[in-house]
C-alpha cells in the first residue's frame, strides 16, 4: 500500500491493478482518514468539549472502520471479488436512503422539543447523539447485509 508515492501506485494500476485485499485496504484507510478529517472540524471552534464529545467521536471514526471491516468479510474477504464496486455502490444507496429516513426522523423530534420545550435544542442533545450513533450504526449493518446477499447470489448462480 502506497501512502504517499502516487506514481508508484499508477504504474501498478496500469500494470497489473489492485488485489481485493490491496482495494480493501485503501477503502479502509480512506474512511477511516475521512471520518477523523470530519470530526476534526466539528472541534474546530467547540463550546464545550467533554467526554461525551470525545465519546461520539470515536464512535463515528469506528462505525465506519467496523462496518467497512465487516462489509469486505461479507464480501468474501481477500478471496471475494468486486469489493470497491459493489461496496461504493452499495453504500452510497444505502446511505441515500439513511438520509431520507434521517430527515422523515427529524420531523416528529422536531415537532416534539418545540411542543413539549418550546426550543429546537434537541440535536445538541445526547438523547440525539445515542439515536444518531445507533442508526449509523444500523446503517452500516444494511450495507453489509446488501453486501453479503451480493455475494451469496453471486455464488449460487456460479453453482
Amino acid at each position: 500500500m502506497y501512502f504517499w508515492k502516487l506514481d508508484l501506485l499508477k504504474k501498478q494500476l496500469i500494470a497489473k491493478g489492485l488485489t481485493e485485499a490491496q482495494s480493501y485496504s485503501y477503502m479502509l484507510v480512506y474512511a477511516i482518514l475521512s471520518a477523523i478529517a470530519i470530526e476534526m472540524m466539528a472541534y474546530v471552534p467547540h463550546e464545550t468539549v467533554d467526554g461525551w464529545t470525545y465519546f461520539a467521536s470515536i464512535m463515528n471514526i469506528l462505525i465506519p472502520a467496523i462496518g467497512t471491516m465487516m462489509a469486505f468479510k461479507a464480501n468474501g474477504g481477500a478471496s471475494g471479488t468486486q469489493f470497491l464496486p459493489r461496496y461504493v455502490s452499495i453504500s452510497l444507496i444505502s446511505s441515500i436512503r439513511y438520509l431520507v429516513l434521517i430527515l422523515l426522523l427529524m420531523i416528529p423530534l422536531t415537532t416534539a422539543a418545540i411542543v413539549s420545550q418550546g426550543v429546537v435544542d434537541i440535536f445538541e442533545s445526547r438523547v440525539f447523539d445515542l439515536l444518531f450513533q445507533a442508526t449509523y450504526a444500523l446503517l452500516y449493518l444494511y450495507i453489509v447485509k446488501q453486501m453479503r446477499e451480493v455475494t451469496t447470489a453471486q455464488t449460487d448462480v456460479e453453482n
